[in-house]
């Protein structure tokens, strides 16, 4: 205790003795001195610190956002200096990557704030930072192609001034655009505003337009073919009027390994799935391959000789193919039955979506019985195709002849209410350019596929198909028809005479009609196509022949082509007019 106050005792007679010296004449004259040096030191131009650089613009989809400006640099020292100059705003970002068919990467991060500008030489006072940058704008969302996502939310506000005068808070990023609803603002800023909706994002929206393997090489398949295929889809100009996928039919694979993991062949495909699929990707394409419910495929429990342990299926392997699927970059499955279990379709289903990537799921569940639906989720065999599957086989193989194409139309007569956006009826591949069909035939099969809304697989040998057969697969009015975003599957209007049919699809506009004008006999025949068939108005009605390419000019009520020929077909374009 003596200790103690004998210590605050000298303390405080110390200090009196050094506040009475500043009282006194002497100290007060030692300040004026002190002061002077201090105002000759501080009256110096000094530069307060260089504020803070802006943030960097967000990354794209593809490229990079513009770097910002630096901050300013920060004001002279005087008595009371201002603190240094607040940061530059973010960088603007850059666009969002446009979607892909199905969805494409969706957009960039907006570009993130700037940092607050730091304070100058202190003064007397020193005042602090002023408020940093404005956050980044929102990215762009990505554009609308089959399903866009949304766009992405601009990155955090900027920071906020430096002490003293607090800074005030950096605005959030602008909403993104584009895409499903548009991401919250920036962080420590207001919200973003709603982007804007963006495409439903329906996988098959439109009826898928490829090519196939199997009608045209069998199991006799290899990595050069696949790769000529690719290729002749684009110098063709086939893959300018819409075909995407190159797919893989049977044959491809070569049993599995200890693991289970599905193997290729190895032989037929040195360079593996993986790059094959890199290589018709790189053509702007998409990959499809080809498996089975079952323990073989097809041909590997059917073919001669049969090796069910070569051409294995998937059957209890589903999740494990799908996995190995989608890290080779398949965007299309085609699942044949050949001889396994219904009840396998729908594990598969569940296998692809698992995988997180938009495969097209095509099955065949004819299994020596035709499946097609009887109504929205039912059908003949038990299954609720549409709930499945993007597309379904409504009967076994297409052969190349005349007689077959006309089997499956009239399979297809009656099930036009059971098409549409995502699911489509399929009456199997094309025939076109194959040897048993004429060009005329060819003409005919592929505008009846495309009344049907069908898929557009064609199965010919793409590399060596003749300039007919190309210009068949390529008339991009005949493809619009099929395309028509509305989905609707034609039907059978008229049967105006033995083996004569019209047939008719209703397109998007106001009383717009696909017409197929189909003749069935052995003899050129003439046939008329009346309006009211077609559901439109008796009156007047432009007529265009879409595989002439001409205007026929304006009719009312009726149309009739008068030399239609045999095996052949006249289709057309009819548009009501007011």
């Amino acid at each position: 205790m003596t200790t103690q106050t004998t210590h605050r005792q000298l303390f405080w007679m110390r200090f009196s003795r050094v506040t009475g010296f500043f009282r006194s004449p002497n100290g007060l004259a030692l300040c004026a001195v002190l002061f002077a040096v201090s105002w000759g030191c501080s009256s110096s131009d000094t530069t307060g610190s260089p504020t803070g650089t802006g943030g960097g613009g967000g990354v794209g989809g593809n490229p990079t956002g513009g770097a910002t400006a630096g901050g300013g640099a920060g004001g002279k020292g005087g008595s009371t200096a201002t603190g240094g100059s607040s940061g530059a705003s973010g960088g603007a970002t850059a666009s969002g990557g446009a979607t892909g068919a199905t969805g494409g990467g969706g957009a960039s991060s907006g570009g993130a704030g700037g940092m607050s500008g730091t304070l100058g030489s202190a003064g007397a006072a020193g005042t602090g930072g002023v408020a940093g940058g404005a956050g980044g704008m929102g990215g762009t969302g990505g554009a609308t192609g089959r399903g866009g996502t949304g766009g992405a939310a601009g990155n955090a506000a900027g920071s906020g001034g430096a002490a003293g005068r607090g800074g005030t808070t950096g605005s959030g990023g602008g909403g993104a655009t584009g895409g499903a609803a548009g991401a919250r603002g920036g962080s420590g800023g207001g919200a973003g505003t709603t982007g804007s909706a963006g495409s439903s994002g329906i996988l098959a929206a439109t009826p898928p337009m490829g090519w196939n393997s199997w009608n045209a090489f069998d199991c006799n398949i290899n990595e050069a073919k696949i790769k000529a295929a690719a290729d002749a889809i684009v110098t063709s100009g086939m893959k300018d009027a819409g075909y995407q996928y190159v797919c893989v039919d049977d044959c491809w694979m070569n049993g599995r390994d200890a693991s289970g993991n599905i193997r290729w062949d190895t032989t037929k495909f040195p360079s593996g799935m993986s790059a094959l699929g890199s290589y018709i990707h790189g053509k702007g394409l998409k990959f499809g391959i080809y498996s089975a419910p079952n323990t073989g495929t097809c041909q590997g429990l059917y073919g001669n000789p049969s090796m069910p342990s070569v051409y294995v299926g998937s059957l209890g392997h589903e999740q494990q193919d799908a996995q190995s699927y989608a890290s080779w970059g398949v965007d299309y499955l085609k699942y044949d039955d050949c001889g396994g279990p219904l009840s396998g379709f729908a594990p598969m289903r569940d296998a692809l979506r698992a995988t997180g990537r938009p495969i097209v799921y095509s099955i065949n569940p004819y299994n020596g019985n035709t499946c097609v639906p009887t109504g929205a989720h039912t059908s003949t065999c038990g299954l609720d195709l549409p709930g499945i599957a993007n597309m379904w086989r409504i009967s076994a193989d297409i052969k190349a002849t005349w007689g077959d194409v006309t089997r499956i139309i009239d399979i297809e007569a009656p099930l036009s209410a059971y098409a549409g956006v995502g699911h489509w009826n399929d009456p199997d591949m094309l025939e076109v350019g194959n040897s048993g069909i004429s060009d005329t035939e060819g003409r005919a099969h592929f505008s009846m596929w495309a009344i049907f809304a069908a898929p557009l697989i064609a199965g010919n040998d793409l590399a060596s198909m003749s300039a007919t057969t190309q210009a068949t697969l390529t008339n991009a009015e005949v493809i619009a028809v099929d395309q028509d975003p509305l989905g609707q599957q034609g039907r059978l209007v008229a049967s105006p005479g033995t083996n004569l049919q019209v047939w008719s699809k209703t397109l998007s506009g106001t009383n717009v009609r696909a017409v197929a004008l189909l003749n069935r006999g052995t003899a050129t025949a003439s046939i008329t196509v009346q309006w009211s068939a077609l559901g439109i108005p008796t009156g007047a009605a432009t007529v265009r022949d879409l595989w002439s390419h001409t205007d026929l000019g304006s009719f009312s009520g009726s149309y009739t082509a008068a030399s239609v020929p045999s095996h052949g077909v006249v289709m057309l374009r009819v548009t009501s007019t007011p």
